[in-house]
């Protein structure tokens, strides 16, 4: 299931709580009550707005347990590291290693990010390497 703003993240969906922005309270709640109970009775992909993980919940058609919520990570136990030499697609979460490089579009293993060609675009989502952040 994809949808607009109905959750801005699956926190939300899991905790039944609304999006902070909405035009009409009865019909934000009304439709996240049909959201649910859809879910509850149909095995479901679901994929919030901001949900970093939504493009690998689709791959991996992870289906929704409003029961059984997952364990998020708090923000104050997520650590600042050294950067990676990685970057990652902020549309999808695909992953640029220059190590590994991108050969099944003719990107050899070694190139660095900065010498992707103009129009290299992102292997999953097609989108520009201007989407992409260093990791």
């Amino acid at each position: 299931m994809m949808h607009g703003d109905v959750t801005y993240t699956d926190e939300a969906l899991y905790e039944n709580k609304l999006s902070v922005v909405f035009e009409d309270q009865a019909a934000a709640r009304d439709t996240l009550d049909k959201v649910r109970e859809f879910i509850r009775n149909n095995p479901t992909v679901y994929c919030s707005t901001h949900t970093p993980l939504g493009y690998e919940n689709l791959e991996s058609k992870k289906v929704v347990d409003l029961d059984n919520p997952p364990q998020t990570i708090p923000p104050g136990e997520i650590a600042v590291k050294e950067a990676t030499g990685k970057y990652i697609c902020s549309i999808c979460g695909q992953v640029y290693d220059p190590a590994v490089g991108d050969p099944e579009h003719g990107i050899p293993a070694g190139t660095a990010f900065e010498d992707l060609p103009a129009d290299w675009k992102c292997p999953r989502c097609k989108q520009s390497k201007e989407k992409f952040n260093k990791a």
